[in-house]
């Protein structure tokens, strides 16, 4: 159970937000833009996500539903030639559990449970 108020939840979330639309119109100025503008807008998209939950339901589903999205993020994540879409959601994600008090702990333990489930279950658990 979350005990942060849902109202204080959503204005973390709304502030986050705001900052991801202020990198969205910055991403042009950047050496790649084409990545920063979908790492950006991916943020954007997590957030009215979860901002819609916990509207709906509550702060408790929206962290069971960003706990399970978690944990069905690619374990590993190149370097190379990073997915800007996977790096703006796990940005995000792990944004919403600093609000919510879930700790690093936590979410390292539930992407460990991930490497046991079968590979079509973990997939599942976006949806």
């Amino acid at each position: 159970m979350i005990v942060v108020a849902k109202d204080d939840v959503l204005r973390g979330l709304k502030r986050f937000k705001r900052l991801a639309k202020q990198d969205l119109l910055a991403s042009s100025k950047t050496s790649n833009p084409e990545f920063w503008e979908k790492q950006a807008e991916a943020r954007r998209e997590k957030y009215t996500q979860l901002m819609d939950i916990i509207e709906r339901i509550g702060v408790d589903a929206a962290c069971e539903k960003a706990l399970k999205d978690y944990a069905a993020l690619p374990l590993v994540h190149s370097q190379e030639n990073p997915d800007p879409v996977v790096s703006g959601y796990r940005q995000a994600l792990e944004m919403f559990f600093k609000i919510v008090g879930v700790d690093e702990k936590a979410r390292l333990q539930m992407m460990g449970e991930r490497r046991n489930l079968p590979e079509d279950a973990a997939l599942n658990a976006t949806s």
